[in-house]
């Protein structure tokens, strides 16, 4: 059993490797700007909750593949959601234009380390939406008592995307889809395990 959750870790890690190997321009680039977009206040205060994703997903992912009876659903979702993601990287790469920032406070320096580390690349869908979304509703799954919470954390990511100006609205919207339909994915051998039994 051990061996298997591990071998889930690394499947997952390797999918997970798929983002920054995509991550670049090609020969054609899509930008997804929609007029309401432009309405959208720069607050760099949100890459706090942005940054915070990559903790909450690591220590989600392993809880529930190492601690929890959903090991094998949250692998074939968070499998499945970095395999659809990356088919959109390859054959309809998107971008979203940065501004220069100027400003040297905590945050805004934050923000020019994101920009640092990231590429302009891969957005739509937006993985950070799609994996917190569906890892919420793993949560609200097990039941457990600080949902309202996790919730509003989610939330915050979410807006985090927009608010940092890394994402477009339609990124934004094509990942709750994209994380809800993951999940979904992952639970059908919850609600259909005849399709999964051994033969």
């Amino acid at each position: 059993m051990l061996k298997q959750k591990i071998c889930f870790t690394i499947l997952m890690a390797i999918s997970f490797l798929l983002y920054p190997t995509l991550n670049k321009a090609p020969q054609e680039v899509h930008i997804l700007e929609l007029w309401i977009d432009s309405y959208i206040p720069f607050w760099p205060a949100f890459s706090i909750p942005y940054l915070l994703y990559i903790p909450y997903i690591i220590f989600t992912l392993l809880f529930f593949v190492y601690f929890s009876e959903f090991s094998v659903f949250v692998t074939i979702s968070f499998v499945f959601c970095l395999l659809i993601a990356s088919f959109f990287y390859v054959f309809f790469q998107t971008t979203v234009p940065r501004s220069t920032i100027t400003s040297a406070d905590l945050f805004s320096s934050l923000v020019n380390f994101i920009y640092a580390v990231d590429k302009p690349y891969n957005c739509f869908p937006s993985l950070h939406v799609s994996l917190s979304v569906m890892m919420y509703l793993y949560w609200l799954k097990r039941k457990t008592r600080n949902s309202i919470l996790l919730g509003i954390f989610t939330l915050f990511i979410i807006l985090s995307t927009l608010l940092i100006k890394q994402h477009f609205i339609a990124d934004v919207i094509a990942g709750i889809a994209l994380g809800i339909l993951s999940y979904y994915i992952g639970s059908m051998k919850l609600k259909f395990p005849i399709l999964f039994a051994r033969k």
